[in-house]
């Protein structure tokens, strides 16, 4: 037998074909000769065996398990077999940079004191594209980083340890899909050292069978961590050891229970509560006959899942979908509770529409409700279903078969690694997702980085649509005097009707007369006898009406996707401004539009103050960007192209990109 190797890479394998090559050949291109790469085959019943039989580089050991032991077991054999004073973990779908062992190994050799040292990682996907980076990685570039990490959750994907020290420890049997993170806590338990290499050598790829994507798939993140230390934890103290790492790890676990309640169990509760001694029996029960009957007759095409028929943005676009497929016979569901019914008719003529909000979120009636909406779209032949905005879809996602085709429709989106609470109850179903639709290219941007910081798998190539929107209405540009100043927007408060209210104020005081401003959405609101409030506008005429009125509209928003209004205004020939938010600085240009550099109130007041002067004082510059806003529009967001990228994506299962996004 040759001399022990310096390292031993550890690579515990199971039906990793797709993949192997790759993970293989980047261990054997390594800078640092001196290695075994130790396969573990465990009991794999594809190619892999095969693969790794093409290999004549007496620096590959295969070690065949007889049947599937597992991840853990695999790894404990391995270790078992290690001849490498030290062992780098290595997944046989991920893939190394050439240069990752040398640095790794230079750091141990110089540094005795550190027992194990890790480097940077991106994400990529099936295909090899890098996807990302993770947070929590770069979030810990140093070893005080790591160690003050660690006890709240794992920072580390790619690491090597002193052989020694791993084969003391072993791999803890229960500790199945955070193995590595366990490990680390009992190393860091015993006082050892833990570097990094903050530089990203090592390639982790994230698909629908990789150990992360599988694990998201079976308990929330949140779940996944309280079991993990509660497991380290009774681990430690069956063998009588306490010290002020536990303190740490009990801190994190006591702020994870509160947290994991305050988010996941005590607001269902007390809607659930609510809604047992406040829903209607007879209600639920007129919802229940409604589903049913609409179901049996619901001709298994077509079935959309939306909250609400109040005015707003997202209804409109949820109406104009409906348009595009008026001739299948759809069938919607409304889930929610519409603070209006504006625009009930209009769902109407598109679709049968059945309202079952009560139903679906009564603790009684809901999961037979979904079983019940997961029944008809399995029973169906060619069944399409399509949501926005709801959780009811995200239950019956994972009772469908194959054949049902699934959209999500995400609306505006801003990713917050602490927040997003909604959308991470809802990634256990993500894979069952087929298509993602997006209008707006930050929402989707964000998306991607959600998805990507989670681990879940993606391929936004063949999963991710980007559909503009359609307006419906549209009139060349007519200058008025004075200039027309117009807001429209719902009664949210991320619309900011004060803030507008301000600027109005502010021009008023500077130019008295020089500006007419009017608000659609509100009634009035406050003392300001220069505005005009229109209040509700239900009539889509009407709200034509208005926008031909005005010159400029503004738009004070905190948070938006890319929204209906600037696009309403601009086919009317408005001038834009707008706070930077959403796809607005994606969507819109410098020949039409104005943006505050940011969305503090007082910046964009004054920001805002300032340009809407500028143009009252120079009717020319305005008139050019009402022609240029009017042209812009004719050319995006026309009715057909909506209706025929709508139509493809949701009619032929094997319609190309190319059509979809042309």
């Amino acid at each position: 037998m040759n001399a022990a190797p310096s390292i031993t890479v550890l690579m515990p394998v199971y039906n990793a074909a797709p993949f192997l090559r790759e993970a293989v050949e980047s261990v054997l291109v390594q800078t640092h000769v001196d290695l075994e790469l130790l396969v573990v085959n465990d009991g794999s019943t594809d190619e892999s065996g095969i693969i790794l039989g093409e290999y004549t580089d007496s620096r590959i050991r295969v070690v065949d398990n007889a049947k599937n032991l597992g991840l853990i077991a695999s790894l404990n054999i391995g270790l078992g077999n290690a001849r490498g004073r030290y062992m780098a973990r290595m997944d046989g779908d991920d893939i190394m940079h050439p240069d990752r062992l040398r640095q790794l190994f230079e750091l141990l050799e110089g540094q005795p004191g550190i027992a194990a040292a890790a480097t940077g990682v991106q994400f990529i996907d099936a295909h090899g594209r890098i996807t990302g980076t993770w947070d929590r990685d770069q979030a810990t570039p140093t070893e005080e980083t790591v160690a003050g990490m660690l006890p709240k959750t794992n920072c580390i994907a790619s690491i090597m340890v002193r052989t020694a020290i791993v084969r003391d420890l072993g791999y803890a049997k229960r500790q199945v899909g955070v193995e590595d993170w366990d490990l680390l806590l009992r190393m860091r338990s015993r006082g050892l050292r833990i570097a990094k290499i903050p530089k990203p050598l090592y390639n982790y790829r994230i698909h629908t069978g990789s150990i992360m994507g599988v694990s998201k798939k079976k308990a929330s993140s949140e779940v996944r961590l309280l079991r993990a230390r509660h497991r380290f934890l009774l681990g430690e103290w069956k063998r009588l050891r306490f010290n002020t790492l536990h303190v740490r790890v009990l801190y994190a676990q006591a702020r994870s229970v509160a947290r994991h309640l305050k988010v996941s169990v005590l607001p269902p509760l007390i809607s659930d509560s609510y809604r047992l001694f406040t829903y209607s029996p007879l209600a639920v029960l007129r919802e229940e006959r409604a589903l049913r009957k609409a179901l049996s007759e619901w001709n298994g095409h077509h079935l959309f899942c939306f909250p609400y028929m109040c005015v707003g943005g997202a209804e409109q676009i949820h109406v104009d979908i409906l348009a595009s497929v008026s001739d299948r016979g759809p069938l919607v569901l409304i889930c929610g509770s519409s603070a209006d019914r504006s625009f009930e008719d209009r769902f109407r003529m598109s679709a049968t529409v059945v309202e079952v909000w009560r139903l679906v979120n009564h603790p009684f009636t809901r999961q037979r409700a979904v079983r019940r909406i997961a029944m008809a779209l399995n029973a169906a032949s060619s069944p399409t279903l399509l949501a926005s905005l709801n959780n009811t879809f995200f239950e019956v996602l994972p009772l469908l078969r194959p054949n049902v085709r699934t959209f999500h429709l995400q609306h505006a989106f801003l990713y917050q690694p602490n927040a997003n609470a909604p959308q991470r109850g809802w990634m256990h179903a993500f894979p069952r997702v087929d298509r993602f639709i997006f209008y707006s290219s930050q929402a989707m941007g964000d998306w991607q980085r959600f998805m990507t910081a989670n681990g879940i798998a993606y391929d936004p190539g063949s999963r991710f649509l980007f559909l503009s929107n359609a307006v419906h209405r549209t009139h060349a540009p007519e200058r008025h005097e004075p200039m027309g100043v117009l807001f429209v927007g719902r009664q949210s408060p991320v619309k900011r009707i004060e803030l507008f209210l301000a600027i109005t104020d502010a021009l008023e005081q500077a130019r008295p007369g020089l500006f007419r401003f009017s608000v659609a959405g509100y009634d009035a609101v406050g003392q300001h006898p220069h505005v005009t409030f229109h209040g509700k506008v239900r009539d889509p005429q009407r709200l034509s009406d208005l926008y031909r009125a005005h010159d400029v509209v503004v738009q004070t928003s905190t948070l938006e996707g890319f929204p209906m209004v600037i696009m309403e205004a601009m086919a009317h020939g408005l001038a834009v401004l707008s706070t930077p938010v959403g796809d607005v600085p994606n969507r819109v240009t410098m020949d039409f539009a104005f943006l505050s550099s940011s969305v503090d109130e007082a910046v964009v007041l004054r920001e805002m103050t300032k340009a809407l002067l500028d143009l009252g004082t120079d009717r020319p510059r305005l008139e050019h960007m009402r022609a240029a806003a009017f042209a812009k529009a004719k050319e995006e967001y026309g009715w057909d192209a909506f209706r025929d990228r709508y139509r493809a994506a949701l009619i032929s299962p094997a319609a190309s990109t190319s059509a979809i996004n042309r």
